[in-house]
């Protein structure tokens, strides 16, 4: 599986574009991470890579082919979406909720059968969120609602998931099994994903390539590693920004932080 964006670009109307002239290539089993500051587009540009918002200019392509001329149920077979997580309302256990997932798979008054269940075990497994079977999505924490989410998505055995913001609102262990969850499926399954991220670490920690944002419309797109450097962060953040290398136990760790004015 090839996705690629050749071109893109996006404005509201007449308004000045939210960003212009993006390029990038993604296959599996890579990791793309998109990141920006707060109103540099990072949802909007999710949004028309899967053509949920059409692009002004450019194109989405899938293994070549424009998305727009894929049929929406094919399209959905290939892409599992994870949007940003709130927890529900209604009243679904989670192998309900993950079962939905196989919506793309099923006709249009289809009804899950014993392939879907199992699908729906095998993705619940693959989580680490077995052990919640059962249990309402209403009454799960935040960190066990997305890894639920995260299971609907795969349930549809995508060949590209995408992620918007899957480690926001969570604290730092959950944060890190959301990490090693994408990090292991895409190594395990061999299928790329897209992660609209705040945290430029996560994106150095488990991503490939990554895909930056700058609030006059311009994107910087390349290995993560040539993306995420002091000069492009503090352009991007509009603020001085450091990069450090440290170790613990014996592993290498990246952090990134801004630098403060007196």
């Amino acid at each position: 599986m090839k996705f690629e964006v050749k071109n893109g670009a996006f404005a509201y109307g007449r308004k000045k574009r939210v960003f212009n002239n993006v390029s990038f290539t993604l296959e599996e089993p890579q990791i793309l991470s998109v990141l920006g500051a707060n109103g540099a587009g990072k949802t909007t540009m999710m949004r028309c890579m899967l053509g949920l918002l059409p692009w002004t200019e450019g194109a989405s392509y899938l293994d070549g082919t424009d998305i727009r001329r894929i049929p929406s149920k094919k399209l959905w077979k290939t892409i599992g979406y994870v949007p940003q997580a709130k927890l529900s309302s209604f009243v679904y256990t989670v192998e309900e909720m993950v079962v939905l997932g196989r919506s793309s798979h099923l006709g249009h008054f289809g009804q899950p059968g014993k392939k879907d269940w199992e699908i729906v075990e095998e993705c619940l497994e693959m989580t680490g969120i077995a052990h919640l079977r059962g249990k309402l999505c209403s009454r799960l924490s935040g960190g066990e609602f997305q890894m639920v989410m995260i299971a609907r998505a795969l349930a549809g055995e995508p060949s590209l998931l995408v992620l918007d913001e899957p480690e926001s609102n969570l604290d730092f262990k959950n944060q890190q099994v959301v990490l090693e969850t994408i990090r292991g499926l895409c190594g395990q399954r061999g299928i790329a994903a897209i992660i609209n991220t705040h945290f430029p670490e996560h994106a150095l920690e488990i991503s490939h390539k990554s895909l930056l944002l700058f609030s006059d419309g311009t994107a910087l797109a390349g290995e993560t590693a040539q993306v995420i450097t002091e000069e492009n962060m503090t352009r991007a953040f509009d603020i001085n920004v450091r990069i450090r290398d440290v170790r613990v136990a014996g592993r290498g760790h990246t952090c990134v932080f801004p630098v403060l004015n007196a």
